[in-house]
């Protein structure tokens, strides 16, 4: 059965510098130098590939104890914020 929705995903990087990379199932769409960047980027990503496929786009960040949080929900180039983004300069873990 096909999803009703395309997918990226950004798998948790403990390695400070990166690189954090978005994912279209198992293909590497871009490699960056940190959470906030990854995401921006994938968020920049998924109106114009929603446009393409005519269908949401669902971006999902990977967490540090492994779980996946869908972060954003987008449908031709309407962002839907489905959680808050991460304050500027937060890498998306605990020290």
């Amino acid at each position: 059965m096909a999803s009703s929705s395309a997918q990226l995903f950004i798998p948790y990087c403990d390695v400070a510098q990166g690189p954090w990379i978005v994912h279209r199932a198992s293909l590497p769409l871009g490699r960056y130098s940190s959470q906030v960047q990854a995401i921006e980027a994938a968020e920049a990503m998924a109106p114009a590939l929603s446009s393409n496929l005519g269908r949401p786009v669902k971006i999902h960040v990977q967490q540090v104890d492994g779980t996946w949080l869908e972060h954003t929900y987008v449908a031709a180039g309407l962002v839907n914020q489905v959680r808050e983004p991460l304050p500027s300069g937060h890498h998306g873990f605990h020290h």
